[in-house]
């Protein structure tokens, strides 16, 4: 990503603790959710102390020994006991896979919402900033990154459940005998101090490194794609493919070393687990003399430890992924802080006076602090008219159109004009990766095939469309890359007329055209009583305009006349 203002503080450190960066990137309802959700995974598991409790109760009652501290009242039978083991067996189940269904839809709201919150984001950008970034890395951070910090919340879900359902199953135990709760304890510490002196911060900088790796990865294997007939031209796929492959191998590398990190912790915390719980069997033999008792001790033991051991080991696994996660949220974050810090104001709207389209008075443009670009630009178009705008490549043609459409916003000066009669064909036209019918739509609901029709024939796209065999239907590829430039620009000039305005912005909008298709236009834009501001090098659309107005050293000048302003 280029390193702007605005992509650059992507990379920093935003203020405060990681839980208080992850707990503002959420609202408020969404944090109770979340906590909802570890309380339902947290019941789930501690259904398994109640099962636990009741096995005992029922290998005591097997061996005609009466629990003296059950919770049932009155003289339990085995078989009542059976019962409530089988209920309790079968409500772990259930609350275990609901809480699971929950968490997991709601994890992928979650994702969908910082999804959208991006998107929102980059759409309200200032477009001076937004245009410096990599639309392939902004991409990546939608798609990829969002779905990564979803997985923070879900994973710190899991570890919260965990934590407290195995802090849970040691009271028991303390509760059963102090020495085993001792040996759990100095397990735990063990386990932590691994994770935190050993695995913590390798972890980290490996996590930084395969992001970074992933988004130039994600950023050069677009420009491979999107240069494809200049590659194949110049054959240069070798060229390409080692340009991939350097980021793919990083990203290798460091991928290995995120996965394999958490495994330590988990290897020693399996292999740790057995050797306690055996050393838990051996201190039940030694130190109860009861027998019965014992074997009852054992069952609850068995019961505790089949949840236990896997749950000691998971959270060792689960600390290395929340910290690789978190880098996520950071970057979601620190994204949309800048997005807001460099969002588009909306300024107030001013129309135009009557029988007026458009008005500019005293109109000043620069990008950031370099040279302006639009000096002290006075311009009055009035309803039905046609405008030429001429002038060298660089000089100010789009951003004035820009300036008019909405697009960039004036330092200095008045603009006036209605917006929502506005309709705008820019020079890269974007186009979806969809039918014919949904790019002249183009977001609009309530036109029907017959407008889209009309729309299409006023560009002269009517034959195109008749010739192929699913007619509006008909796909375009990504990008309009089975048109040709001439068909991208009638079809955008069909989205642009669709849509009824009354102020037409074309920027180059017929310079792929040939001189009959551009005339033909130009003929039909002229004779429907539109206002049209046309940005060209070409000068025969000059035959068809009321004036024509070029750019020099930032200054708008009438065609054979003097300047009509100074800076």
């Amino acid at each position: 990503m280029n390193r702007s203002k605005f992509t650059g503080a992507v990379n920093q450190h935003p203020g405060g603790g990681k839980w208080s960066t992850a707990m503002r990137l959420l609202d408020r309802r969404t944090q109770l959710v979340i906590a909802l959700l570890a309380c339902g995974r947290t019941l789930a598991g501690l259904c398994d102390l109640l099962v636990a409790a009741a096995m005992y109760a029922l290998f005591l009652l097997l061996q005609g020994h009466a629990p003296v501290h059950l919770f049932l009242r009155g003289t339990p039978t085995t078989l009542s006991v059976a019962w409530i083991t089988a209920v309790l067996v079968t409500l772990r189940t259930v609350m275990d896979l609901t809480s699971a269904k929950l968490c997991f839809a709601h994890i992928q709201t979650l994702q969908t919402n910082l999804l959208l919150r991006l998107v929102r984001g980059y759409s309200e950008v200032q477009w001076a900033k937004f245009a410096e970034c990599s639309r392939s890395e902004l991409a990546h951070i939608a798609i990829h990154t969002t779905r990564e910090a979803a997985d923070f919340y879900h994973r710190w879900i899991e570890l919260s459940a965990t934590v407290i359902t195995v802090a849970a199953m040691t009271t028991a135990i303390v509760y059963q005998n102090v020495l085993m709760a001792c040996g759990f304890g100095v397990m735990f510490g063990g386990l932590y101090a691994l994770h935190r002196f050993g695995v913590r911060s390798k972890l980290q900088a490996a996590v930084g490194s395969r992001e970074e790796s992933f988004r130039l990865l994600h950023r050069d294997v677009i420009d491979v794609m999107s240069a494809g007939k200049e590659i194949r031209t110049y054959n240069l796929r070798s060229f390409s493919l080692a340009r991939i492959q350097e980021q793919a191998q990083r990203m290798a590398r460091e991928s290995t070393r995120v996965v394999f990190l958490p495994q330590i912790g988990r290897a020693v915390a399996d292999q740790g687990a057995v050797l306690l719980f055996l050393a838990m069997m051996i201190a039940v033999q030694m130190f109860r003399s009861d027998a019965h008792q014992m074997l009852a001790l054992l069952a609850f033991y068995f019961v505790l430890c089949r949840r236990l051991l896997p749950l000691i080991s998971q959270i060792s696994f689960i600390m290395g992924q929340v910290e690789s996660s978190y880098e996520n949220v950071r970057v979601v974050y620190a994204t949309l802080i800048e997005c807001e810090r460099y969002r588009d104001k909306t300024p107030s709207l001013q129309l135009p006076e009557l029988g007026f389209a458009l008005q500019l008075e005293r109109v000043r443009f620069a990008f950031d602090e370099g040279p302006a670009i639009l000096c002290e630009v006075d311009l009055q178009v009035r309803e039905g008219e046609i405008v030429i705008l001429q002038g060298l490549s660089g000089v100010g043609k789009s951003s004035l159109l820009n300036l008019i459409a909405g697009v960039l916003r004036p330092q200095e000066g008045a603009l006036r004009v209605n917006r929502s009669r506005i309709a705008y064909v820019p020079q890269e036209i974007a186009l979806l990766d969809d039918s014919i019918r949904n790019n002249v739509l183009f977001g609009l609901d309530y036109a029907t095939d017959e407008d889209v029709l009309n729309s299409l024939r006023a560009a002269g796209l009517e034959a195109f469309v008749g010739a192929q065999a699913l007619g509006l239907q008909s796909r375009i590829g990504d990008n309009g890359a089975l048109l040709s430039g001439g068909q991208r620009q009638k079809l955008g000039l069909a989205r642009a007329l669709l849509r009824g305005s009354d102020l037409l912005l074309l920027d180059e909008a017929t310079s792929a055209l040939d001189e009959e298709s551009e005339q033909w236009i130009l003929e039909g834009l002229r004779s429907s009583g539109k206002t049209v501001l046309l940005a060209t090098h070409r000068d025969r659309a000059a035959g068809f305009a009321d004036r024509v107005l070029r750019f020099e050293n930032s200054q708008l000048v009438e065609a054979l006349t003097n300047p009509v302003v100074s800076c």
